[in-house]
């Protein structure tokens, strides 16, 4: 089947979306079908993949967002395209797959990282009114056939924001390079790493990891650090625009040098078999790839019930989710748990990002294509008994 996937940018280096964008068209391919990637921002060249430039208007960032949403399907269409599958908020395609969650409920939530003056300039915002609308056209289009979400929780919200049929939205969790993300070898390799990386050799050390520093909670994380005990560190992986807010925040607590803001981290994976833990007290997160990829390199992880890789942490390890990230108190006791942690946890998490590989990820992704063609040709084929 020759397939189009729809995505506003197209870099083979990036990460996030690009990464599951990539890896969708690679299962994609292996099982036979023709797959474009259509995109109005193509960055780079893949050599296991066709890319095609969607047009768009090249000027002005509310036009640009406009005609990639209305004229993507409309494009892969003409060239061919038997299903498209959107990575981006388009208005037509058959298949759209919510990677970040609902926008309405992300502006929504606002509030609780931006304060309600913030949240409500946000929600104002004609750019992200359109967002929002080009959202809701693309979930409640006649052609819509399924929608892929990122967990259970965007799933049900799907539902509940467009009225999308249950059947049509299906959960289907991201995958984890579990040869990338191991646990370290030894003790060696870790005070190796963490050499490299600046880190005193016996502290206790936990990372956060990911952009958007207000929204993933680091705000709240370091008001609660001051209450542990032992002076454990905390290094922080990732670009802000608003960094300096947040050194100045750990400078008048009090936690330099104990807090490391590393920026961009080549490979966080090396990060990860550094340090003892990791901390991401999310406010809104459709899923929370960090946390898995913390996970499957054998590290006890925190994180809280707003993000939707809390629907897969296991038992042993939910005494270390945060049910109010606003809350530096109760994170100051599920971080001092965490810091606690048994060393059989490690494994225990391991174990569980195991359980979600990429290749599953693919096996799954593949069938509900199937279906979803099957599907596509028994409409058509009805339509043309009832036109005879």
């Amino acid at each position: 089947m020759r397939i189009a996937v729809l995505s506003r940018r197209f870099n083979p280096a990036g990460g996030g979306t690009e990464r599951d964008l990539i890896v969708t068209c690679d299962y994609l391919v292996r099982a036979g079908h023709d797959v474009t990637v259509y995109a109005a921002d193509i960055r780079g060249v893949s050599k296991a993949l066709h890319t095609r430039r969607a047009w768009a208007v090249p000027f002005g960032r509310a036009l640009r967002l406009v005609s990639f949403a209305y004229l993507a399907a409309i494009q892969a269409r003409n060239g061919g395209a038997e299903l498209t599958i959107s990575f981006g908020r388009t208005v037509d395609a058959e298949v759209q797959r919510c990677g970040g969650g609902v926008y309405k409920s992300y502006l929504k939530a606002a509030h609780r990282w931006r304060g309600p003056f913030g949240a409500r300039l946000m929600q104002l915002s004609p750019y992200r009114q359109l967002q929002a609308h080009i959202e809701s056209r693309g979930f409640t289009s006649p052609n819509l056939r399924l929608v892929l979400a990122v967990s259970q929780a965007v799933s049900e919200d799907l539902v509940a924001n467009f009225a999308i049929a249950a059947h049509k939205v299906v959960t289907l969790y991201n995958g984890v390079d579990l040869d990338r993300f191991r646990p370290v070898k030894d003790v060696a390799a870790k005070q190796h790493l963490r050499r490299q990386f600046g880190l005193p050799p016996s502290t206790r050390v936990i990372a956060f990891a990911g952009h958007g520093f207000a929204r993933k909670g680091l705000g709240f994380l370091l008001q609660a650090w001051p209450q542990l005990k032992g002076e454990p560190w905390l290094v922080v992986a990732g670009q802000d625009h608003e960094r300096g807010v947040f050194r100045r925040l750990a400078a008048r607590l009090g936690l330099v040098p104990r807090v490391v803001f590393l920026g961009n981290v080549a490979d966080i994976a090396q990060l990860y078999q550094a340090v003892d833990g990791l901390a991401l007290p999310t406010l809104f997160e459709a899923f929370g790839n960090v946390v898995v990829e913390a996970m499957a390199s054998g590290l006890p992880v925190l994180t809280s019930t707003s993000a939707g890789v809390a629907e897969i942490i296991p038992q042993q390890l939910r005494s270390y989710l945060v049910n109010n990230p606003t809350d530096p108190e109760e994170l100051a006791a599920r971080l001092q748990a965490l810091l606690a942690a048994p060393a059989d946890v490690g494994a225990t998490a391991r174990a569980t990002a195991e359980e979600f590989t990429w290749e599953r990820y693919g096996a799954r992704l593949v069938d509900l294509i199937e279906k979803c063609r099957r599907s596509a040709q028994a409409t058509a084929e009805q339509r043309d008994r009832e036109g005879a």
